[in-house]
């Protein structure tokens, strides 16, 4: 399963799969609130905590693994070229690309981010950004192995590594202990974003043909959504922070 992963015979590899998880998902967001009481289930917090230190040591495992095997994978060829552009021919065969696989699984059990937020009887910050990623993350990261995208390994180990970080101030803020590094959780998503765009144009212009750019493409687009989302959080925040001081 490790050594010889094959997406192609993975579990949820077909294309159905993340679609049906989306409108699975988009469905639960609308009708799960009706059945929530009013002010929210009582006694979930300790629930709550777990499931963010689960994505958090899950999000640490992740990157480990993908940092290991990009670095054992360039010994093996002897430079970082492939990281930038993948060969046409490639297969997502192997352990590298089964913590790509591991990544996109990942994206179903995020879902549950927001069943604990509305059994709670609250609705998470910038609730809209929250579904529309959360809904289509799983069909962005479907792409990245079946259509052997270039980039995705570096993309991978700066979501997880932020991940680390997101999911540990929300398991501190849970159990109300300190967090002094909350406004840097919206910054790395920011910086995420913009280091995406620029690795990408080292892609598209040193390199004549690499696997799924048409994939990349859209991710770049799906990126540049959540980026002008993420600057309108930080510019709230910082707006918000300024009035509290006056």
């Amino acid at each position: 399963m490790y050594s010889d992963f094959d997406w192609a015979n993975a579990p949820f590899s077909s294309a159905s799969a993340p679609i049906i998880g989306g409108v699975a998902y988009l469905a639960m967001v609308a009708i799960l609130p009706r059945f929530v009481p009013s002010g929210g289930i009582k006694g979930i917090k300790g629930v709550l905590a777990l499931h963010n230190s689960i994505l958090s040591v899950g999000s640490l495992l992740m990157f480990t693994g993908c940092l290991t095997e990009m670095f054992r994978r360039t010994q093996r060829e002897g430079n970082w070229d492939w990281m930038f552009c993948e060969s046409p021919e490639a297969r997502a065969t192997g352990p590298l690309y089964f913590w790509s696989y591991m990544f996109y699984i990942s994206k179903y059990y995020e879902m549950l981010d927001t069943v604990l937020a509305l059994l709670r009887g609250s609705e998470p910050p910038h609730f809209g950004l929250h579904v529309y990623h959360h809904a289509l993350v799983p069909v962005m990261t479907w792409n990245w192995p079946q259509n052997t995208m270039s980039l995705q390994f570096p993309g991978l180990l700066f979501n997880t590594f932020v991940h680390i970080v997101m999911y540990v101030y929300y398991t501190f803020r849970i159990l109300h202990w300190p967090t002094p590094w909350k406004s840097w959780v919206t910054r790395l998503q920011i910086i995420q974003f913009v280091t995406s765009f620029a690795m990408f144009l080292v892609t598209w212009s040193s390199y004549d043909q690499c696997s799924g750019m048409m994939t990349l493409w859209l991710n770049l687009f799906f990126n540049a959504t959540l980026l002008w989302q993420f600057l309108g959080v930080l510019f709230s925040n910082v707006r918000s922070a300024q009035q509290k001081k006056v």
